[in-house]
């Protein structure tokens, strides 16, 4: 599988959009799926605001993926059949 391929079947996977839950420290789609656990303490714990930065990357990985998914990913369908 390439990695386009595998990107677009991640996409498929998930119901957009996604958002960060603070308390949680989860990513969960639109359903409420969990999308991913936010667990990096290592080094941010050691920063001032590490709670602060640990949820700012959280809601960084969200931006990131709602906007790769609205500017960048066509039709998963679409592009494994080559239509």
């Amino acid at each position: 599988m390439t990695s386009i391929e595998k990107t677009l079947l991640a996409i498929s996977t998930i119901d957009f959009p996604v958002h960060y839950e603070d308390s949680a420290q989860t990513i969960r789609d639109a359903k409420g799926m969990m999308i991913c656990d936010i667990r990096g303490w290592s080094k941010i714990q050691f920063m001032t605001k590490a709670q602060e930065r640990h949820d700012a990357i959280g809601n960084l990985i969200c931006n990131l993926l709602n906007d790769y998914k609205d500017k960048q990913v066509t039709d998963f369908d679409e592009m494994m059949l080559g239509v």
